[in-house]
């Protein structure tokens, strides 16, 4: 009986080595043949973007605001609110000047651009926002109360300086640091999730599908939406591409199937402002 069990014992260990090497060699057929081929470049992006987080996280803030919302028809005021909103920034310089989207301090001249001016006489709506109570939340919690130095409404961009020195010199994206992608390269965004997500830095892998060159140079993104605006994009390589901001247009009166073509059909459209171009604009900034 114990010899029976023995050559039982070498036979299924046998076995398991055939039916291993059997399986090696139809990987091995698989993989010349193309069948599992492995998206290296794609495996190189995803770190490549884990190391750029880690890198810059710090940089990416949140911003709160308190604005004075006011909605009048011909002229005439109709409704007056305050609302906290809550938004992100990009720290630019180490003493806390911090770049955003202005549409995000001043969603009344988006949503009148929206509008295209519709109605006329008494019948013509208006909407106004007038930011105040300004906070920059960092990366470790602590916040900074701040003031806004400067706007570009063509560029949608605003500049925030804290009113207090910050204890140290903050973390604060290079934009000398150039990257000029191409089209269908591949960038890494990076956000930062509000008081819901925990204040958790976020990322994703973009690619480029479209590079606007007149009236000046905007990066469009395939999806066609930004994750975002106000926050930064990147090379795979760790260059800084620019800004995620909202292009608008005059669009006229929109028409009732305006939002069937997306944003564009409201004179909208999301692109990636290149660094040197933020950086210009901000060489304005008043110091103090």
């Amino acid at each position: 009986m114990t010899n029976v069990r023995s050559s039982d014992t070498r036979m299924g260990s046998g076995n398991r080595r055939t039916i291993t090497q059997g399986a090696w060699r139809t990987l091995i057929v698989l993989m010349a043949a193309g069948l599992l081929a492995v998206p290296i470049d794609a495996q190189d992006d995803r770190a490549a973007g884990r190391e750029i987080v880690k890198k810059w996280q710090a940089a990416i803030v949140n911003v709160r605001v308190v604005l004075k919302m006011r909605v009048s028809v011909g002229g005439r005021e109709m409704q007056s609110m305050d609302e906290s909103v809550e938004t992100v920034g990009t720290v630019i310089h180490p003493s806390g000047l911090t770049v955003l989207s202005l549409g995000a301090l001043n969603p009344g001249a988006m949503m009148n651009k929206m509008m295209g001016g519709g109605g006329s006489g008494q019948e013509r709506m208006e909407f106004g926002s007038e930011p105040s109570d300004v906070k920059v939340r960092l990366s470790d919690g602590k916040e900074l109360p701040a003031r806004i130095v400067l706007r570009d409404e063509d560029l949608d961009l605003a500049f925030l300086r804290p009113t207090t020195t910050p204890d140290k010199p903050l973390v604060a994206i290079d934009l000398a640091d150039e990257g000029r992608p191409s089209m269908l390269d591949t960038v890494v965004v990076l956000s930062r999730l509000g008081r819901v997500g925990g204040w958790t830095p976020a990322a994703s892998l973009q690619t480029i599908g479209a590079i606007i060159e007149r009236p000046r140079t905007f990066y469009v993104i395939e999806t066609g939406s930004a994750n975002g605006v106000g926050t930064p994009a990147f090379t795979t390589g760790g260059k800084v591409v620019g800004l995620l901001t909202m292009r608008s247009v005059q669009s006229g009166r929109p028409g009732m199937f305006s939002m069937v073509g997306g944003s564009e059909g409201v004179g909208l459209l999301p692109v990636i402002l290149p660094a040197a171009d933020v950086r210009d604009i901000a060489q304005q900034a008043p110091e103090k």
